[in-house]
């Protein structure tokens, strides 16, 4: 048998605002590791929309480095959407405490 935890929507969202900050830590910690200078020679695979099909297209010796570059693109967008929410969420914790 389980033990019910029942949180208060308070609890919940000061939970929400931490993880949305650990999601910002973490993406930026991540990109410390990344390189974000794009090559010029790779620059026409930037936001490719099928990753799978354009990497058949990229000469080996790259493709590590493509693979990173993708990977810091996407975690600058996650920083950018995780701030997103991280703003609205501590809105409305604003307005719960109030």
């Amino acid at each position: 048998m389980t033990e019910e935890t029942n949180i208060t929507p308070l609890q919940a969202r000061i939970a929400e605002v931490a993880q949305y900050e650990a999601n910002v830590a973490l993406y930026k910690t991540i990109l410390e590791s990344l390189p974000t200078e794009w090559p010029e020679k790779l620059l026409g695979y930037r936001g490719a929309k099928n990753q799978q099909e354009t990497i058949a297209n990229v000469d080996a010796a790259d493709v590590e480095l493509l693979a990173k570059l993708w990977y810091a693109d996407d975690c600058i967008k996650s920083v950018k959407t995780e701030t997103l929410e991280l703003t609205k969420s501590k809105a409305i914790l604003n307005v719960l405490q109030a």
